[in-house]
């Protein structure tokens, strides 16, 4: 082999020959070879995790809402019994824990099943709803009839009829026969806050509603008068002719009531009256324009539209957030519903019939029903004045009584039909779903906490 033969070999690992060997030119020469690439190590697909649902069984629940979570987020609100899964499903082998966030009024709710590993998918949570005691106690006064200020149990009334809470839990009485508005507040404070003084005066106050400026409109009824009550406990006449009883629709104080009892506000903006006697419902706007939006003025208990229903003694209003008004039918001892076109119809109780009985709709039977008011959940609660007990209307029409025994009049404390009333009036309930009740003839105001059953 030729040296240059040599070369060329030697160099063939290394390099490119470019020319080796004779050649028109000569010469030679070497070209660097590039780099040859080494194999590079390919990603390998990623193991996908399994993916859970957590879920289970919902029971007992009668209305409102109740609000699960897992793992302390991903809420669920739950409304009906049955399956429920949430929406967020968690990594296999992690921990679940489901809890309770929040409760259904008037319901106590127990999760079982509720934690673990989630290995596969979970759906053997299960979740039990059971009606809550009704267990009452004297939230203010003595018994005694007075006037006196004080720290709950040592303060008196005499006939208190309406009550009444503000956006920070103060509860507002109406004290008949002393003619004064008392306030209680969240601890059971009791001061009085209108009705003597340099303010002004009240005569006969019945029921009573608020403004988010804390302005009072009181009704009166042997004035026939709707009053207004500044936060600085200045009086004056809304709405009516003082000591002057009748039906005219007009502005302020020119128009006519005869004894207006319940008074509310509806989404407008517009005072709501029960005209007792008027036998109507009258409607009070910003301007205090008054007209009539249901009654005919004759006594009776005819459902219709407007002024083509009749009423016998309408005492209590509550206004749910649709805007439709439910009234106490005092004379007929039903509760009626009036829709925001005026549509008047008897969706509990008996007409022209008295009665304490429980049940669904007109199957259920009042005496005398006064008081009302409604919760969040859209349940009414009664004060079922001759009966002497609450009664609570859920919103599937179930009417049942939540406190006192029926047909015993008394001022006994405990739990549910342990306890006793002496012609409960106006009602009034809490977002915690704690009820207070103006107990007439025990110069008292009860509260009706809701417990959890053994």
């Amino acid at each position: 082999m030729s040296a240059l033969a040599s070369v060329c070999a030697i160099a063939g690992a290394t390099v490119v020959l470019a020319s080796c060997g004779g050649g028109s030119g000569g010469g030679g020469g070497f070209v660097p070879l590039a780099p040859i690439a080494q194999p590079q190590p390919q990603p390998q697909p990623e193991t996908p995790v399994a993916m859970h649902t957590v879920g289970g069984t919902l029971s007992g629940i009668t209305s409102g809402k109740l609000v699960l979570q897992n793992n302390a987020g991903d809420d669920l609100t739950l409304t009906a019994d049955g399956k429920f899964s949430f929406a967020t499903p968690v990594k296999e082998g992690s921990t679940y824990a489901v809890t309770v966030r929040t409760q259904p009024l008037w319901q106590f709710c127990t999760v079982s099943n509720g934690g673990g590993n989630a290995a596969a998918e979970v759906t053997g949570v299960t979740v039990s709803c059971k009606e809550a005691l009704a267990t009452v106690s004297t939230f203010a006064g003595t018994g005694t009839p007075g006037d006196a200020d004080g720290e709950g149990l040592a303060a008196t009334f005499q006939i208190p009829r309406g009550v009444r809470l503000d956006a920070a839990g103060n509860l507002y009485v109406t004290d008949a026969q002393n003619k004064l508005i008392r306030a209680i507040s969240p601890s059971g404070f009791v001061s009085t806050v209108a009705g003597k003084g340099a303010g002004g005066t009240l005569s006969d106050p019945f029921d009573l509603v608020l403004d988010a400026a804390g302005n009072i409109y009181v009704t009166e009824l042997t004035t026939h008068l709707v009053r207004k009550v500044t936060p600085t406990g200045g009086v004056s006449a809304l709405a009516g002719t003082a000591g002057t009883a009748g039906w005219a629709d007009a502005n302020g104080t020119s128009a006519k009531f005869s004894q207006p009892s319940g008074i509310a506000f509806d989404p407008q903006g517009n005072l709501v009256v029960a005209d007792s006697l008027g036998q109507r419902i009258r409607k009070i706007a910003p301007d205090l324009a008054v007209s009539t939006f249901a009654g005919s003025g004759a006594q009776g208990s005819d459902d219709g539209t407007g002024t083509a229903a009749t009423f016998s003694v309408p005492a209590g209003i509550a206004m749910d957030a649709a805007g439709n008004m439910f009234v106490t039918d005092f004379g007929s001892h039903v509760i009626r519903k009036i829709t925001p076109q005026g549509v008047v119809t008897t969706p509990f109780g008996k007409r022209n019939t008295t009665g304490h009985a429980d049940g669904k709709g007109n199957d259920a039977t009042f005496s005398f029903p006064v008081g009302i008011a409604i919760d969040s959940s859209g349940s009414l609660y009664v004060g079922d004045s001759s009966n002497h007990v609450i009664r609570r209307i859920t919103p599937d029409g179930m009417v049942r009584t939540l406190a006192g025994k029926a047909g015993t009049s008394g001022a006994d404390d405990g739990v549910g039909n342990a306890a006793t009333f002496y012609r409960p009036y106006g009602v009034a309930v809490d977002a915690a779903g704690n009820v207070y009740v103006a107990d007439l003839f025990n110069n008292k105001i009860r509260k009706i906490t809701p417990t959890p059953a053994p």
